[in-house]
């Protein structure tokens, strides 16, 4: 039996760890990749009442089109209590945004997360956005801190295909060198690969007896070698990054005690999944 080759695209998402804080308060610390805070403004020294404002990650990239969250803990600082209105400036055209809840009330010296979505659109313009999260609390009270936002216009998938290269007999069990196209100009860390048989297609002389043949008549052993499995830039397979033949996906043809004559000449339509990440 022959095996066709699977395929499936999977969005990579690229990351960046660039961060570009705004300065307007007394203060501001970077304490790590992802996470910025800001001092709160007060109206002058003697008036110390606050709120710090701490945003994770500090910067997304998206395709346009797509929605993106950021996590946004506002602190009290300074013994400052009461209610605490986030808000977010300097959007790109054709983009909306939202918090959710809306506003927060602080006791003093607590921390209340809310959620900032931003969601593009189609006409959303590519390239990078800084977006400004304040907080209004009071008019002797404000903070912001600057988060990026980069907008891409096409996805950058990778596809993962394969072919088992051997025919399947009742009792077989054949290794899949899985193949690998990375169009992006990193290399990705896989966290997980898979492949799933979605269909099997006989013959018609099969058809025409009605012989059966169904997935039951197979049975798929996963990938079970390290992760992250380090894909580079370009066509790469497991065989080429090294990893041994035991370690492959492995498709297996059951030995029944039924009629298996209808899944002589069948082909197996195989999909593959795998997620991951830039390095």
């Amino acid at each position: 039996m022959q095996n066709d080759s699977g395929y499936f695209r999977t969005v990579m998402r690229r990351t960046t760890t660039a961060v570009r804080v705004l300065l307007v308060g007394l203060m501001v610390m970077l304490v790590s990749a992802g996470t910025i805070f800001a001092a709160s403004q007060g109206g002058s020294q003697g008036n110390k009442t606050g709120v710090t404002i701490q945003v994770n990650p500090s910067s997304r990239t998206i395709d346009r089109g797509d929605p993106v969250n950021y996590s946004v803990s506002l602190t009290s600082t300074n013994g400052f209590s009461g209610s605490v209105t986030p808000s977010v400036s300097g959007l790109p055209a054709s983009t909306s945004a939202a918090f959710a809840p809306t506003s927060v009330r602080l006791a003093s010296g607590k921390t209340a997360t809310v959620t900032l979505t931003v969601a593009t659109s189609a006409s959303t313009p590519d390239g990078k956005a800084d977006l400004t999260i304040a907080t209004a609390a009071g008019a002797s009270q404000a903070a912001a801190v600057v988060v990026q936002l980069y907008v891409q216009s096409s996805k950058k998938t990778f596809s993962i295909s394969g072919n088992l290269g051997a025919q399947l007999t009742p009792g077989a069990r054949v290794p899949l060198n899985l193949a690998f196209a990375n169009p992006n100009n990193k290399s990705l860390a896989l966290n997980s690969l898979s492949v799933s048989i979605t269909g099997v297609t006989r013959i018609q002389s099969a058809v025409t007896a009605a012989l059966p043949c169904t997935k039951d008549d197979y049975v798929v052993t996963n990938y079970s070698g390290p992760f992250p499995l380090a894909v580079p830039e370009g066509s790469s397979s497991l065989q080429s990054l090294g990893i041994p033949p035991a370690l492959w996906p492995k498709i297996a043809m059951l030995d029944t005690t039924s009629n298996q004559d209808g899944c002589k000449g069948a082909t197996l339509q195989l999909a593959y999944s795998g997620a991951g990440e830039g390095n």
